[in-house]
């Protein structure tokens, strides 16, 4: 195979290809999706990728773009291969139009626009020009509309209209006329013919239509992984069709002349008698084909990782606009941590209240001691009910009372003597003791969209930061409220610098919102999410030291409660708050330390999480 550079010149007639697939396998663990498929999409043509749902179109589309890393083989998008440093593919030069909407509701049409426009880095008079021409084009209902308020077929107008906006080079359509009506699919159809005679684009769709297909340039019949056919559309139909009529009789003339009670010929299926690895039209170049090997500069691989500030301050403002458009949302947000804070200081370490206590006082005289010590008692804290020594233990096995108090007949007279006497008998200690019995009781939280985001040129890490800043709003609003209730409101002493509490639970909330990406970036599904969230959330407050102290925990425990994030983070906020230490102090540098530590972690597993998943 000879290997050029990429400033030298491409193999001859690969300038006239958009999208080159040569021996493309894609497999998730052991299903095969993808099979040695081989796939030539001509320049300025349109290719109508034709198969039934689960033939592989979708992941063949999202290889393409670039979301998705292939197994094995080699693909080429307007002449480089897709996520080439350097090239724009995922980016400007594609406009992607998935199967699914991927449209966020809380959106207007203009809003939808104007986020890609920002992606892909037009002007604001740009974007606009192209707005008013879609929204006219498409027949869409006023730009001020919201998605969610749309129809159906209103949405998935939208979604080809995002696809349109930066006039790309290549276009690639995932169904995009299901739901639409005859008029319309006339007039996109009609739309697309004009783009590519004259823009010199290139468009690959895929429909369930034979009919739709037919007005396309090249038709692609796709199966099981496998290119069947490609070449112009009548003659690759009609060809498809005749060929596969050919094998139906050859099937049936072979189980005409077998035995009766013969091979497994008699039991198979029209389906399974033909090899569909074998494509019925040629498909392309052989394995003889030059692959190119492509090389690029090391400032251009460097600018490649960089993250874009463009892409981060598009995603943040997309960020802030569904804030905006869900304020009960928001509100919950900045009240739940301040109700929360609220509950722990009014039922978390105070006094208790109304406990019901049976007092047996054998002694009779207003003037005794035990009607003076009696009275001393807290009456909101404990209520005495006056009983005998019966109903009392009576009420104490039935759980009426929380305990007993019992004063002698002789408890002032053995009193004065206990005081007065240097020694006395164990009668008079026994007699002076108050007898108190206890008795205790224990009471026992989906859109295709991201994949758009990535198509339009965003990386994992753009969405990291954007999501990670975009939530600081949230965080600061939350600190500023929760610290107002605690100093001033419930009167908690802070002994230390305020700065520090500050930038301590900031550091905290940030790794939470780590964690989250993690979550998030591992599972797909979101109930489960919430599981793993709440399952590893509980045991964490439990030996994290927040509750009781990590010393009172067995050591084979203990080494994991020290390895947690909140940890030596909860120990460094005491020693700020009740002993006003400084950074000077190990135990508050150590905090600060380990909780930068679990912040770039995770925020480094999540982005690791999303690159290996696609």
């Amino acid at each position: 195979i000879m290997k050029v550079d990429l400033e030298a010149s491409l193999p001859a007639g690969q300038e006239d290809y958009a999208i080159q697939c040569r021996d493309v396998c894609r497999s998730y663990g052991k299903l095969k999706v993808l099979s040695n498929l081989n796939l030539t999409v001509p320049q300025g043509h349109i290719y109508g990728l034709l198969g039934p749902s689960g033939c592989g179109k979708t992941t063949l589309l999202k290889c393409i773009v670039g979301t998705l890393k292939i197994s094995r083989g080699h693909i080429t998008v307007l002449g480089k291969p897709p996520a080439f440093p350097g090239h724009d593919v995922p980016g400007k030069m594609v406009g992607y139009m998935p199967q699914d909407l991927a449209l966020y509701n809380e959106f207007t049409i203009s809003d939808t626009l104007t986020f890609f426009g920002r992606i892909h880095g037009l002007t604001s008079r740009e974007t606009q020009a192209r707005m008013n021409f879609l929204i006219d084009f498409l027949d869409l209902p006023q730009k001020h509309s919201l998605v969610r308020n749309l129809s159906g077929g209103q949405r998935r107008r939208v979604s080809l209209g995002a696809a349109l906006l930066q006039n790309p080079e290549l276009l690639i359509l995932d169904e995009p006329t299901v739901g639409v009506d005859p008029v319309l699919r006339a007039k996109i159809w009609q739309h697309l013919v004009e783009i590519v005679k004259t823009g010199k684009v290139s468009v690959i769709i895929t429909t369930h239509y034979i009919e739709e297909a037919r007005q396309a340039n090249v038709v692609g019949l796709m199966r099981n992984g496998h290119l069947l056919a490609e070449g112009p559309p009548d003659a690759t139909l009609e060809h498809a069709f005749l060929q596969l009529c050919e094998t139906s009789d050859q099937i049936d003339s072979k189980r005409g002349s077998s035995p009766q009670g013969g091979p497994l010929e008699n039991s198979q299926s029209f389906e399974s008698g033909r090899d569909e690895s074998r494509p019925i039209l040629g498909v392309g170049p052989g394995a003889t084909e030059e692959v190119p090997k492509y090389s690029a500069d090391w400032k251009v691989r460097a600018r490649h990782l960089l993250p874009k500030w463009r892409n981060i301050a598009a995603l943040m403002i997309k960020t802030m606009v569904r804030m905006k458009r869900m304020p009960g949302s928001l509100c919950f947000q900045f009240l739940l941590p301040v109700i929360q804070i609220s509950l722990i200081c009014l039922c978390v370490g105070g006094d208790p209240r109304g406990i019901q206590v049976a007092v047996v006082n054998n002694e009779t005289s207003p003037s005794a001691y035990s009607q003076s010590l009696l009275s001393f008692l807290d009456n909101s804290s404990v209520h005495q009910v006056p009983l005998s020594h019966t109903e009392a233990f009576d009420g104490i096995y039935n759980g009426e009372y929380w305990g007993v108090i019992g004063f002698g007949k002789n408890f002032t007279s053995y009193l004065t003597k206990r005081m007065l006497q240097r020694q006395v008998s164990r009668e008079v200690v026994d007699g002076g003791s108050v007898h108190v019995c206890k008795n205790k009781y224990f009471v026992s939280r989906k859109e295709g969209l991201l994949d758009r985001c990535w198509v339009a040129g965003v990386s994992s890490m753009e969405t990291m930061l954007a999501h990670l800043f975009s939530q600081l709003f949230v965080i600061s609003v939350q600190i500023i409220l929760l610290l107002l209730f605690i100093l001033l409101v419930f009167k908690m002493p802070n002994e230390g610098s305020l700065v520090l509490v500050i930038i301590l639970i900031v550091l905290q909330g940030v790794t939470g919102i780590s964690f989250g990406l993690v979550i998030s970036a591992a599972i797909d599904d979101e109930q489960s999410a919430n599981q793993a969230a709440l399952g590893i959330f509980y045991p964490n407050l439990i030996i994290s030291g927040i509750i009781w102290p990590v010393e009172c925990i067995p050591y084979p425990l203990r080494y994991l409660s020290l390895a947690l994030p909140q940890t030596y983070a909860s120990e460094a906020l005491r020693c700020i708050m009740y002993r006003g230490w400084g950074l000077s102090r190990m135990m508050v540098w150590r905090g600060f330390a380990v909780t930068l530590g679990w912040n770039t972690f995770f925020l480094i597993l999540a982005t690791v999480i999303l690159k290996l998943r696609t």
